[in-house]
C-alpha cells in the first residue's frame, strides 16, 4: 500500500473537525486524494448552513429591535450581521467548491510525490507549527466565547437567573416572548449551542490562510536551499532542468490553491476587517462605560483575538508571496561560468532566463478573487483602513 502523503495526514483530523461541525462536506476514503465528497455530510453542512440563516435573521431582528440610537443600533446590527454572514458564506464556499478542493488535493498528491523524489519534504517542524496554530486557533476562539457566556451569568446567585440571564443574552436583551412565547427558554439555549458552534466556521478561513502558507512556504524554502547549496559548484543544464521541474511543479500547486481558495480569502478578510470596525465601535462605549474589570478584559482580549489572527494569517501569506522572489536571486546566485564550450555557457543562459520568466509570469501569491494580494503592503494598507474608518465612526452621535 502506497505511502499516505504528508499533507494529507496533516489535514486529515482537521478536515474531519471541519466535517464534524457541519464546515466541510468531504470525508476520508482510501484511494487518491483520500478524501471524497460525502452525501450524509453535504446534508450536514446544508442544515447547518440553513440554522445560520435562520439565527441570523432572528438575531438582526433583535438587535434592531433593541437599540433607539441610530449609530449604535446599526454599529451592533452590523456586529451580528458579519458574524453570521461570515458563517454562513463560509459554508456555502465549502458546499460549492468541494469538488475543486478535491482536485485540488488529487493535484496536491501528485506534486508531493514529485517532490519526494527530489528529496522535498514538509519535515517534522513544520507539521509540528501546522498542529500548534491548529490547537491554539481553537483554544483561543473558544476560550472568547466562553468569557462571553460567562460575563453574562457572572452576577447569578442561582440557577433560575441563570437562565434568565442566559434568555436576556440570546435575545440582544429584549423580551423574547413576543417572539417564541413560552419556549424562548429553548431557543435561548439552542441559540447559545449555535454560537459556540458557529466558531469553528468563524475560525475556519483564517485557519487554512495560515496552514497552507506555511505548507507551501516549505516547498520553497527546501527548494531554494538546495540551490544555495550549488553555489559553490558547476551547475549542468540537466541540473538546470530538474530546478525548472521543481520549480513550476511548486508555482503550478501554488497558483491552484489561490485559485481554489480565492473567494474564501475575501470572504475571510473582508469580513474580519468589518467586524473590527464594528466591534470596536460598540466594544469601545461597553469598555468605558462598564464599571465592570471582567467586561473591560473581555473586550481587550477578543479585540486583541481579532486583530492578531488577522494580522497573522496575513502576515504568513506575505512571507509565502516573497518566496518566488528569492528563488530568482539564488539561480541569479548561480556561476555563470560552466563549461569550455560557447555554446553550452548559452544554452544554459537561456535555461535560467527560462526559469526566471516562468517564475515571474505565476502567479502564486494568496488573494481574494483579483481584488487585493496578501503582501505586507496590504497589511500596511487594511491597518490604515481600520485606523481611518474608526476615526469616522467614533465621530458618529451615539
Amino acid at each position: 500500500m502506497a505511502k499516505i502523503p504528508d499533507f494529507i495526514q496533516l489535514f486529515n483530523p482537521i478536515i474531519s473537525f471541519l466535517r464534524c461541525c457541519g464546515v466541510v462536506p468531504l470525508k476520508k476514503c482510501d484511494k487518491e486524494p483520500y478524501f471524497e465528497r460525502s452525501s450524509g455530510s453535504f446534508c450536514w453542512c446544508l442544515s447547518v448552513a440553513l440554522i445560520y440563516l435562520f439565527t441570523f435573521v432572528i438575531s438582526v431582528r433583535l438587535v434592531i429591535d433593541t437599540f433607539n440610537s441610530s449609530s449604535k443600533m446599526i454599529a451592533d446590527a452590523t456586529f451580528y450581521l458579519i458574524y453570521y454572514a461570515h458563517c454562513e458564506m463560509t459554508l456555502v464556499f465549502f458546499l460549492y467548491y468541494s469538488g475543486e478542493i478535491v482536485s485540488l488535493f488529487q493535484h496536491w498528491v501528485e506534486t508531493e510525490r514529485l517532490l519526494h523524489l527530489r528529496q522535498i519534504f514538509l519535515g517534522k517542524i513544520t507539521k509540528a507549527q501546522c498542529w500548534l496554530i491548529f490547537i491554539a486557533t481553537v483554544i483561543l476562539s473558544n476560550l472568547e466565547n466562553g468569557f462571553y457566556i460567562t460575563s453574562a451569568v457572572m452576577d447569578a446567585r442561582n440557577m433560575s437567573e441563570i437562565i434568565y440571564l442566559l434568555v436576556n443574552l440570546a435575545g440582544k436583551e429584549t423580551d423574547l416572548s413576543p417572539y417564541f412565547g413560552g419556549y424562548k427558554d429553548v431557543y435561548a439555549f439552542a441559540l447559545i449551542f449555535v454560537e459556540s458552534l458557529s466558531e469553528v466556521a468563524w475560525i475556519s478561513g483564517d485557519l487554512i490562510i495560515a496552514l497552507i502558507s506555511i505548507l507551501l512556504r516549505r516547498y520553497y524554502e527546501v527548494m531554494n536551499r538546495q540551490l544555495l547549496s550549488q553555489h559553490h559548484g558547476a551547475v549542468s543544464l540537466r541540473q538546470l532542468e530538474e530546478i525548472r521541474r521543481i520549480q513550476l511543479a511548486i508555482s503550478i500547486l501554488a497558483h491552484k490553491v489561490a485559485e481554489v481558495f480565492s473567494p474564501l480569502i475575501l470572504i475571510t478578510i473582508g469580513c474580519d476587517v468589518v467586524y473590527i470596525l464594528t466591534f470596536l465601535y460598540s466594544g469601545l462605549e461597553a469598555d468605558i462605560t462598564s464599571p465592570s474589570i471582567f467586561v473591560r478584559f473581555i473586550f481587550t482580549y477578543s479585540f486583541m483575538y481579532i486583530a492578531l489572527r488577522l494580522i497573522f494569517s496575513v502576515y504568513l501569506a506575505s512571507l509565502l508571496t516573497e518566496m518566488p522572489m528569492k528563488t530568482i536571486f539564488f539561480l541569479c546566485g548561480l556561476p555563470s561560468i560552466v563549461g569550455s564550450s560557447p555554446e553550452k555557457q548559452r544554452r544554459r543562459l537561456i535555461k535560467m532566463d527560462l526559469i526566471v520568466e516562468e517564475i515571474q509570469s505565476e502567479q502564486t501569491a494568496l488573494g481574494g478573487c483579483g481584488f487585493f494580494v496578501l503582501s505586507k503592503s496590504s497589511a500596511a494598507t487594511l491597518f490604515s483602513l481600520i485606523v481611518t474608518y474608526e476615526v469616522v465612526m467614533l465621530q458618529l452621535p451615539r
